[in-house]
Formats: structure tokens, sequence, C-alpha cells
């Protein structure tokens, strides 16, 4: 996902792939970033909280899940997306302008938000769920907010992206 997402922001942010620009430096991982931490928002809480695939000791305000984790996401990635845009400059290949890969990453992450979306179709009871805080949640709302998250944060980028990739003999300007 890592990949996928530092694609998204390039192409949101239309970076070169070998040189981003000195502005770039900054824009580009921070919204590679927030586009990782929004797959990771609207996935957390089904994965925790439903599925039981991790837990936080004291549960959290986001369906179980607490809202330091969201940013220690951010920051992680962040700084891994920093690091990677300050050792770009320094490789000497330049990657072709219109790549294949483009389209895969888009419909990639598209696919992950369309199966949080999904998430609905399966029956849902009106139980609740408990975090190990003593929090109480609704299934259905927690898979509600993971398709309204995916819909709106994760589909917007990923719309945002895919309307931004370069067609072969299509200039920017057309």
């Amino acid at each position: 996902m890592a990949y996928v997402s530092w694609t998204l922001a390039r192409l949101i942010l239309a970076a070169t792939a070998a040189k981003p620009a000195r502005s770039q430096l900054i824009a580009l991982p921070l919204l590679a970033a927030v586009v990782m931490t929004a797959w990771d928002f609207a996935q957390d809480p089904v994965w925790s909280t439903l599925l039981h695939g991790w837990r936080w000791r004291d549960g959290g305000r986001w369906f179980g899940v607490p809202l330091t984790n969201y940013l220690g996401w951010l920051l992680t990635v962040f700084l891994i997306y920093f690091a990677f845009a300050h050792y770009l400059p320094s490789r000497a290949s330049v990657s072709n302008p219109v790549s294949p890969h483009w389209n895969s990453a888009v419909l990639l992450y598209a696919l992950c938000a369309f199966g949080n979306v999904l998430q609905l179709l399966r029956p849902q009871a009106l139980n609740a769920v408990a975090d190990p805080g003593g929090g109480q949640w609704h299934t259905a709302a927690i898979l509600r907010a993971s398709a309204l998250v995916s819909v709106f944060i994760m589909g917007s980028f990923a719309v945002f992206a895919w309307l931004r990739i370069p067609r072969p003999g299509i200039s920017a300007t057309d």
C-alpha cells in the first residue's frame, strides 16, 4: 500500500517520477502519508473491533481504535516518504512519464475502498461489540463508517489520481 499511496499522491500533485520539484519535497510525502492513513482509517475499526485482528489495550474513540494510532501512521509513513523523496533525486534513472503501473495503483486503491463498501451487503445483526476499554459499538455503525470513509475520502483520492493519469498522445493542455 506504500507504493500505491505514493503513486496516487504523485499523480494528484503531478510530480515527476525521478525528481520531485523542491516545493513537493514536503507536499508529496505529506499527501502520500494522508492517502495511506485514509486507507488505515477505513480499515482499522473493522479489522480490530469486529474481526479482532488486533486490539488496543484501552480501546479508542474511532470504533475502538485510538486516534493516536492514526497520528502514528501519519508520522511514520510521512518520515519514510520524506526520506524517499530526498533519496530520489540522487538516482540517475528517469522513468517513463506514462507508466502502465499508474492505472494498476489507482485501481488497487479503488478496489480497497470498494471492498469496504461491499461489507454493507453482508447480513448485519444489530448486535454490539466491545473494545478492550469497555466501549460498545454497533456492528452496522462500524461497517457504515468504514463505507463512508471509503467512498468519500479514499474514493476522492482515487478519482483525483485517475483524472491526472497522463494519457498517451494527449498533452496536459488538451
